[in-house]
């Protein structure tokens, strides 16, 4: 989609707009209303541009996604490496795991991950969404792996698994809670979901 054909919807802000400020409304708005049904309204709206300022600064709505779906990918990452490290190990996989099911409850879990949302919605014809999300599930797995390796070091988590099954079990945990959250669950069925994930680091 063009974002250079549809109407002007008010003046927006001025073309010298935060970049990334922009980015990170734009992710708010794909994660509402999904890639293929966002219009050029929900982003004028999302965003407080202008359509002249969009246009300028992403030519394209896919290239103003890949640019959310970066800045996404980047924060969360981000965020999962701080979380899991620190101590002890187990501790910190459970609150990591925590974190996500509070993400998948009420508003926000109804509103998904836009990581999710385009592995479901746009994989496999999308290519370049692909590189990302893989490169995403990769790196959530080596990091919740890491984290485990170290438990095992200390003794906080049993050596029966090796570390990256085990993590790769965490991340299909993590991203179903994502994709099953999308369905209004409770936060206690999230947490009945981490209990039985946590014991299986024993």
């Amino acid at each position: 989609m063009s974002l250079e054909s549809p109407p002007s919807v008010g003046p927006g802000r001025p073309r010298e707009f935060d970049f990334d400020d922009a980015v990170r409304d734009a992710v708010v708005v794909f994660q509402t209303h999904g890639y293929t049904a966002t219009s050029m309204v929900h982003l004028i709206e999302g965003t407080g541009l202008s359509r002249g300022s969009l246009y300028k600064a992403f030519s394209d709505k896919h290239s103003l996604f890949l640019a959310a779906l970066d800045r996404y990918t980047s924060d969360g990452l981000s965020r999962l490496s701080n979380d899991l490290d620190k101590e002890p190990a187990r501790e910190a996989i459970r609150a990591t795991l925590q974190h996500y099911a509070r993400l998948s409850t009420a508003r926000k879990g109804r509103r998904g991950c836009l990581v999710t949302a385009a592995a479901t919605e746009l994989l496999p014809t999308d290519d370049e969404v692909r590189e990302r999300v893989s490169a995403m599930f990769k790196r959530m797995q080596n990091l919740l792996a890491a984290a485990i390796r170290k438990g095992q070091s200390s003794g906080d988590i049993s050596t029966r698994h090796e570390a990256q099954t085990l993590a790769r079990f965490l991340l299909c945990t993590i991203e179903g809670m994502r994709v099953l959250g999308k369905t209004g669950p409770s936060e206690a069925e999230m947490e009945a979901l981490i209990a039985i994930a946590v014991n299986a680091l024993d």
